[in-house]
């Protein structure tokens, strides 16, 4: 896949940041087509290990 590609699919997404209490819910669009392939990369940035 071509970043452009991934940038598309996963930056330019229809959602809502959501706080209730102290915190915070992140909201995708029911109609969101790429929505296991978003948490799948979500959960790969995680386990990046930064210095």
């Amino acid at each position: 896949m071509q970043i452009e590609t991934i940038r598309t699919r996963i930056i330019k997404v229809a959602s809502k940041l959501v706080r209730s209490g102290r915190s915070l819910y992140f909201k995708l669009a029911s109609s969101f087509v790429y929505q296991t392939f978003f948490w799948k990369v979500l959960r790969q940035i995680q386990k990046l290990q930064l210095e």
